[in-house]
Formats: C-alpha cells, sequence, structure tokens
C-alpha cells in the first residue's frame, strides 16, 4: 500500500470503512486501476456529528500518475433526483468535502496534489437536475476552489467521474 493511501487509511476510524459504494438500489463501482480507500460517512459519527446532513460515501483514491490523488464525496439516490432536492444534496457533499479536508490536515498533512470531485449517483437523470449540474449553479468548496458536481447513473463506474 502507497505511503499517502496507507496514512489516510489510518486516519479513518476501521469500523467505516466500506468494501462497496451501494445504498438502497444504486451502486457505483470502484475505480479499477487507483489504489483506493472507501469509508461511510453517513452513519459514521466518529466522522461527523449525528445532527449534520451527511454524504453517503467517502473514497480516497490515489493514483501513480502525475495527476496526483483524488477525494470523492458520493451521494447516493436509486430514484430520479427533482430539482428541489439538489440544494440539499450541495449541502450533503460540500459535508462530505469538510470531511476529507479535516482528514488530510492531520498531522503531517497529506493535502499536496490532491483533487476533489463530488459525485452524485442517481438512478435517472432529470433533464432540468441536469441542466443544473452541467452549468455549475450548485458547487462544493475544497482548498479555496468551486467545484461542479458531477452525476453517475447507477451501475457507472467512479472512474467516468474523474477524467
Amino acid at each position: 500500500m502507497a505511503g499517502w493511501m496507507r496514512d489516510v487509511r489510518n486516519r479513518l476510524p476501521g469500523t467505516c470503512l466500506a468494501v462497496s459504494c451501494s445504498d438502497e438500489r444504486c451502486l457505483l463501482r470502484l475505480p479499477r486501476q487507483k489504489e483506493h480507500c472507501l469509508t461511510r460517512v453517513d452513519g459514521c459519527d466518529e466522522l461527523e456529528s449525528p445532527t449534520v446532513r451527511r454524504c453517503d460515501f467517502l473514497l480516497f483514491a490515489a493514483s501513480p500518475s502525475r495527476h496526483g490523488h483524488w477525494v470523492v464525496p458520493i451521494e447516493l439516490k436509486s430514484g430520479p433526483v427533482r430539482a428541489e432536492a439538489v440544494d440539499g444534496i450541495r449541502n450533503q457533499l460540500q459535508t462530505g468535502a469538510n470531511v476529507a479536508a479535516r482528514v488530510l490536515e492531520g498531522d503531517p498533512p497529506l493535502t499536496e496534489a490532491v483533487r476533489l470531485r463530488p459525485v452524485l449517483g442517481q438512478g435517472w437523470a432529470h433533464p432540468r437536475v441536469t441542466q443544473m449540474l452541467t452549468r455549475g449553479e450548485y458547487t462544493v468548496t475544497f482548498q479555496g476552489r468551486r467545484l461542479k458536481i458531477r452525476a453517475l447513473l447507477c451501475g457507472a463506474n467512479i472512474d467516468q467521474a474523474l477524467k
């Protein structure tokens, strides 16, 4: 296991680690070529207060390329996502980004060459929601940068969002 990934894994509660990115009837396949660590954020009180709305998962993926490492907050919805739900989903993904920042800012900091990609896994893409996300109407902030939320249909590989 690479040093960065080992250090990240050591900072995560073992009880919150997950092997599958699935919830209810939506599943996203994990990256094929990247060493990764998946943790369940929703329901893991060691990572975030139970009073805060949390995303479902947080994926840390080490990349051997010059592009650095990935952090991916993930929210899964098995059915169609309506436009009025997007702000709540954005808040959940922002909580995931905040959790990731706390994990990476430990001692020593692991923030160098890290990119964030918030992902919404959904059962069906409502045209208005797709338009809202494509235009960047709803973003997540990480390390001072505003990032668009990428939408994937359930069953897709997370690699599609990391391009």
